[in-house]
């Protein structure tokens, strides 16, 4: 993960798990030094992003004809986590928490869409949100902020870790329910993935190996609105 170093941060009492294996992920993480207290920062783009990236499942790079449609100050994308990796975490000693202005409720965590701009026939562009998560083992603090959902060819989510930001999911397309309608964008069915510098990051900061590549952090949805 390109201008982030991550540091291995001590834990006690915390079993390091066997390594995960599932499919899809996606993460990042930056580090600061604070007296003796070590404080980690990560930022997740787009967990919600994920659920953006539905919006094209058949693009594939070319031209449209389509016009661009911009995105409300509404609406929002809900990550549901992975049961297996809610578990992982568990072991791990982490605890998940939203940042405000995110929620969590019973359908997962919900991350408010700011704004962004789509092609109206492929969806191609950007969504945009505010809020994120926070990882927490001890001392060690993982803040992951406003994530971003690009689509295009090659769909991800990029979040804002320290003061760069960085692409931390991979989006898997392969099940997109896709049920818009007039000036609504709704889609579902969308995997988040940790991308291997994601993974890297996260076993640094925590002291582990258990984080892989293709680590499914979720499933997502869009909920968003077309001025």
């Amino acid at each position: 993960m390109r201008g982030i170093r991550a540091v291995p941060v001590p834990r006690a009492g915390i079993a390091q798990p066997a390594p995960i294996k599932s499919p899809n992920q996606n993460l990042e993480v930056q580090m600061k030094t604070k007296s003796k207290n070590t404080r980690v920062t990560i930022v997740v783009l787009a967990v919600l992003a994920l659920a953006t990236a539905a919006l094209v499942p058949a693009f594939a790079g070319a031209k449209s004809s389509g016009k661009t449609l911009t995105l409300k100050k509404s609406g929002e994308t809900t990550l549901k986590l992975d049961k297996g990796t809610a578990a992982a975490l568990t072991s791990l000693g982490v605890t998940v928490a939203p940042i405000s202005p995110s929620t969590a409720g019973s359908k997962g965590v919900k991350f408010p869409i700011t704004g962004g701009k789509v092609n109206s026939k492929t969806l191609a562009g950007n969504i945009k949100h505010s809020g994120g998560l926070r990882l927490s083992a001890g001392a060690t603090v993982v803040d992951l902020k406003n994530f971003t959902i690009n689509i295009d060819s090659k769909p991800d989510l990029v979040a804002t870790v320290g003061k760069d930001r960085v692409s931390i999911l991979s989006l898997d397309l392969s099940k997109l329910k896709n049920t818009s309608s007039g000036k609504n964008i709704k889609l579902g069915g969308v995997k988040g993935s940790l991308t291997k510098a994601a993974a890297d990051a996260l076993n640094a900061a925590f002291g582990v190996t258990a984080f892989k590549k293709g680590l499914v952090l979720g499933v997502a949805s869009v909920n968003a609105k077309v001025k």
